[in-house]
């Protein structure tokens, strides 16, 4: 079932003024009267842009849903496209319920409803059943695919979002449909089952807290040192930033619930998101080979070695940094440089890896620079 939005209300209530010779100051009292009446102001506590559904799919499964359609959309161009999967809720049985999920309104930063980028949002109504059930995971596929019939969807930019149970639904789903989907966010959700090399070329960025379950962080560890594996990297689940996908954020002093607060206090999430997509190039795996992030010094100058591979297609690039500035680039393996005159102290040297197509995956280490030895 749709909801009738403000607009669409006031248009027909002056049509039917029309057609009954209703005078207009009449009208307009009685709207104002609606506008003010706080009954009312209640039964709409979200945006106008989303519209309440429901869908039953070939397999029998009904499943409520919001569906969010951006207002400010141009003919001719397609949008992004978001699923956020909640997670286990006992009370997540109506659209309602949904629409207080702070990780579906996030994406139009709550009440302010601003989008940098117009995107269309999609969150399935899942209750404590789960999302990796054939019968499920076939219903939101449904309306999935029925949303990319209705709108302007760009089909190589559909993201996915999800906590707890719903991360486990998306490390499903990456499998189920390898190559579809350009990027997930599983937060405090790790996967039962999994087969790295489905899932290796699509970027993702696991979050989690410290203080979760430890038996969920040490799966969800074992699933991205999987994965790395799959891309090269024997390092394990290395949580400083690699350049190897996947990326991992465990955040400290936090529980498993909090974990959605922090994640979307990452600086640049919604960035990364967008600069993703399925266009038939992968973004590199970088890392750094030495120096590592370990608890020694090193004496400057520092030698690196960086390992930098694209499954798709070739290394244009790889420029060695200090912070934003570029001191090197090498064109060609081994991809070396030495840092020089770094002063004693910590610094957070850089990598970034450009593939043929202007895709590109940075890597950074911090290390600590002790005083030459006289």
């Amino acid at each position: 079932m749709f909801t009738v939005g403000v607009r669409s209300f006031c248009s027909r209530l002056f049509r039917v003024a029309n057609r009954c010779f209703v005078p207009p100051f009449l009208l307009l009292g009685g709207l104002i009267a609606l506008a003010g009446a706080p009954l009312r102001a209640q039964t709409t506590p979200y945006p106008s842009e989303y519209q309440l559904r429901e869908r039953t799919s070939s397999g029998g499964e009904t499943l409520k849903h919001v569906v969010y359609v951006p207002r400010n959309v141009e003919p001719g161009r397609k949008y992004p496209l978001v699923i956020y999967l909640h997670g286990r809720c006992d009370e997540c049985t109506t659209n309602e319920r949904i629409l207080k999920e702070s990780g579906l309104q996030w994406w139009h930063d709550y009440d302010r409803d601003v989008q940098k980028e117009p995107t269309f949002l999609l969150a399935p109504v899942g209750g404590t059943g789960g999302w990796s059930s054939l019968a499920r995971s076939r219903a939101v596929f449904e309306i999935m695919d029925g949303l990319l019939d209705e709108f302007p969807i760009d089909r190589q930019r559909i993201y996915l979002m999800g906590f707890s149970m719903g991360g486990m639904g998306i490390w499903n789903y990456l499998q189920q449909r390898p190559g579809f989907f350009a990027a997930a966010n599983p937060q405090g959700g790790p996967a039962l089952e999994l087969d790295p090399e489905l899932v290796k070329n699509t970027p993702i960025w696991a979050t989690i807290g410290i203080d979760d379950d430890p038996q969920r962080l040490e799966l969800l560890e074992s699933n991205v040192a999987r994965v790395h594996l799959a891309n090269g990297d024997p390092s394990g689940a290395a949580t400083w930033d690699t350049g190897v996908n996947p990326r991992l954020t465990i955040f400290a002093d936090t529980g498993h619930g909090g974990a959605q607060d922090k994640t979307q206090q990452i600086p640049g999430l919604r960035e990364w998101f967008y600069a993703q997509s399925t266009n038939g190039h992968i973004p590199p795996n970088v890392r750094f080979v030495r120096p590592l992030p370990l608890d020694q010094e090193y004496t400057s100058p520092v030698a690196a070695l960086v390992s930098a591979a694209v499954p798709n297609g070739t290394i244009d690039r790889v420029e060695f940094c200090v912070g934003d500035k570029v001191l090197f680039v090498a064109h060609q393996e081994p991809f070396e440089y030495t840092f020089i005159d770094l002063a004693p102290g910590v610094h957070t040297l850089a990598a970034r890896a450009v593939e043929s197509s202007g895709k590109s995956s940075r890597a950074e280490v911090t290390i600590r620079v002790g005083a030459r030895s006289k």
